[in-house]
């Protein structure tokens, strides 16, 4: 289904998954990392992909992830200081492998730091911890908060969760840097990706766009523009990126950045996500056919745009539907993109310290 529009907006974030190896193997790991893999973007071929980042003029955000972006070594060092000296924000999302104590934590985020990390994301939860202790995501935070970069420790939540993410706010060492705002500490739902999965969530986590008025259109698909190790563009972060294979725009080595995201914007579909969120787009399809639509909506945006993606009758009826849709949902479209717009003119709001 394709709308071509002008490209107008260009994406806010470039995220470089320099690669999946991971020091962790966790059984739900979105990307399916482990120790195993050894396919990755070389430092050139990172530094070439940030260059082309600035031709955009509207990426803000470059963030280094993967798999354990810390594997890549010097070449993380490079690529940190080429966003810095483009003006971008830097953040670095890792597991934390590599705080084994306050000297190595600083030792090894120093150099980054130097050259221009301002942000410093580290995953935990029963998953990470099988293969990273606590400790290590705690020397790790204290150490980027000494070094004046902004911290996150991000825990993998669900029903069942051992560590949950109370458990890491109350650390006495911790406490005093998130009371104090150096230090945030946040929950993010863990999703399953296989049939035998053990992975369960409260019915009222369910994004029921009828029962939440917190469903919304997705933020991250057409605004966080991909590079994934093996040379391709995607559409997107999501949890479920690697499982729809539309997400996968084509090789940036072969075709500029920025006309591989203007040829997206034909995708209609993305469109829709991106205004009204997956959710919405599965209540729309059911009220054409509720016999043929299963009536779930998941726990996270990245299920249900999977669902969207894999359902053969959802897929119908937005063929059949197309014609009749495209008017109300790009008007909707252009008005959430004028009031982004809008909006970053706004000075920012007056410090209350």
């Amino acid at each position: 289904m394709e709308t071509t529009i002008t490209a107008l907006f260009g994406p806010s974030t470039l995220t470089i998954l320099g690669t999946y190896q991971c020091t962790a193997a966790c059984k739900e790991c979105c990307f399916e990392c482990h120790p195993g893999l050894s396919e990755r973007l070389s430092g050139d071929e990172i530094l070439a992909a940030i260059d082309q980042a600035n031709d955009f003029g509207t990426i803000k955000v470059v963030v280094f992830s993967g798999g354990e972006c810390f594997l890549l070594g010097d070449d993380l060092v490079r690529a940190v200081h080429r966003a810095h000296q483009y003006g971008f924000h830097v953040r670095c999302v890792s597991n934390g492998y590599w705080a084994t104590s306050p000297k190595a934590a600083q030792s090894r985020l120093g150099p980054l730091v130097e050259s221009g990390l301002t942000e410093l994301n580290i995953s935990t939860g029963d998953d990470h911890q099988e293969f990273v202790p606590f400790e290590r995501v705690v020397e790790g935070a204290l150490a980027a908060v000494e070094l004046g970069v902004r911290a996150t420790i991000v825990v993998e939540g669900h029903q069942d969760s051992t560590f949950k993410m109370a458990q890491a706010r109350s650390h006495p060492r911790l406490k005093p840097h998130i009371d104090s705002g150096r230090l945030r500490v946040i929950s993010n739902i863990w999703i399953p990706f296989y049939e035998d999965s053990n992975i369960q969530h409260d019915n009222g986590l369910s994004r029921d766009p009828g029962a939440r008025s917190d469903v919304t259109g997705c933020d991250n698909i057409l605004d966080n523009l991909v590079l994934t190790p093996s040379g391709l563009a995607a559409s997107c972060c999501g949890l479920t990126m690697e499982h729809i294979p539309e997400m996968k725009i084509g090789r940036w080595d072969e075709t500029p950045l920025t006309v591989l995201y203007q040829k997206q914007l034909s995708d209609f579909l993305k469109i829709w996500i991106h205004t009204d969120g997956p959710e919405h787009i599965m209540a729309w399809a059911r009220a054409q056919d509720a016999d043929g639509v299963p009536l779930t909506y998941g726990v996270h945006p990245c299920e249900t745009c999977a669902l969207i993606h894999r359902n053969t009758r959802v897929r119908e009826l937005l063929v059949t539907h197309y014609d009749s849709l495209v008017p109300e949902v790009m008007h909707r479209y252009f008005a959430k993109k004028a009031l982004e717009r809008y909006m970053r003119r706004l000075p920012e709001p007056a410090s209350t310290e």
